[in-house]
């Protein structure tokens, strides 16, 4: 196995655990949704509502990684064609639009993680609160 070819296992691999961040995210959601079935909106719950826009965000980011990591997949087999590997011009503009794409995805990536992290951030500070009223106001 070659270095090209570790590369695209490896390259495959992250891009697997993506699509896992992003169902997790999904999930995340669904579960924060069904915490406040029947409940009424109260200011309480800005915290869990700040989670849910969070994990959403990281959503939306992941799956826009995704496409661009698919994007460089695509210009990376379209660069390996003889007639980019003939022509100069054609090769610098592939080479630089790969690597364009590719810190694109990898910045969306990162900020899937961070707002993953501030979701969870987020419905930490709303289940302390919640204990918090139930401990501190029970009638």
């Amino acid at each position: 196995m070659d270095a090209d070819d570790r590369t695209y296992e490896l390259d495959k691999i992250g891009t697997r655990f993506d699509q896992f961040i992003i169902a997790v995210n999904g999930a995340l959601i669904a579960y924060a949704f069904k915490q406040i079935e029947g409940h009424e909106l109260a200011l309480t719950q800005i915290p869990l509502g700040l989670a849910i826009v969070s994990w959403g965000f990281s959503f939306f980011f992941g799956v826009s990684s995704v496409r661009r990591l698919i994007s460089t997949r695509i210009i990376g087999v379209l660069k390996d064609t003889d007639i980019i590997k003939q022509n100069q011009q054609y090769s610098t503009i592939v080479r630089d639009k790969f690597n364009e794409v590719g810190k694109k995805a990898n910045n969306l990536n990162k900020r899937m993680f961070q707002f993953l992290y501030i979701g969870g951030i987020f419905y930490i500070i709303w289940q302390i609160l919640e204990m918090a009223l139930r401990t501190f106001c029970k009638s």
